[in-house]
């Protein structure tokens, strides 16, 4: 993922807890598996940007 790519994911996932967290008053939400990869690959590209050298 580039950095563009990366932006656009967080913004979407941002979004979508969001509206989850927003619409619910329950202790726990659910994500799609889509929701759930594009979380998990939200969460290694930062992790890869955080730990590259500059």
């Amino acid at each position: 993922m580039d950095e563009a790519m990366i932006r656009d994911a967080a913004r979407a996932l941002a979004d979508r807890l969001k509206a989850l967290l927003d619409e619910s008053m329950a202790d726990e939400i659910r994500l799609t598996r889509d929701e759930a990869l594009l979380a998990q690959g939200f969460a290694e590209s930062v992790a890869e940007l955080m730990t590259r050298p500059a």
